[in-house]
């Protein structure tokens, strides 16, 4: 069972970055709207999560069950490095502000909100090329234990 469990990690954590991103975007757009300013403690552990998951989901992806079986792997391999890299970014920027015990001013909050809602459309980019490789291509897919459309040597 384990096993079972094990080959399937990819899938199982890419879900989480994916949640906790927009999750956090739409936490911090929600309190800007709603009350002109956002702490960089409100949302920050929302924040640090979807980091670690989104380091985690990168780390899990089954490179070789893509291998010569799809155009778009590159990009869905770029696009998970680049969103693991901006919500670093969203993480440490909350961070400095933090451990330096400021507040966001209105023209950092400007530069913090577009930093966020990149990420949140990288997200979901990301998600969007996993899926079509999954869904339109077969890759990862078995059938009767046997590969739809298995990788290439």
């Amino acid at each position: 069972m384990f096993q079972e469990v094990f080959s399937h990690i990819h899938p199982i954590m890419v879900h989480f970055p994916i949640v906790l991103i927009i999750m956090a975007t739409c936490y911090d757009l929600f309190w800007i709207i709603t009350h002109r300013e956002l702490s960089p403690r409100k949302g920050y552990w929302l924040w640090m999560l979807a980091f670690i998951f989104a380091w985690i989901a990168v780390g899990t992806g089954p490179e070789e069950d893509a291998r010569g079986n799809t155009n778009i792997f590159e990009y869905h391999q770029n696009l998970a490095d680049f969103t693991t890299i901006l919500a670093f970014l969203v993480v440490a920027f909350r961070t400095f502000f933090i451990i330096k015990k400021k507040e966001f001013q209105r023209s950092i909050l400007v530069v913090y909100c577009l930093l966020s809602v990149i990420c949140s459309a990288a997200i979901l980019s990301v998600g969007y090329f996993g899926g079509k490789m999954v869904y339109d291509q077969g890759v990862g897919v078995k059938v009767n234990d046997k590969y739809v459309n298995p990788p290439k040597p």
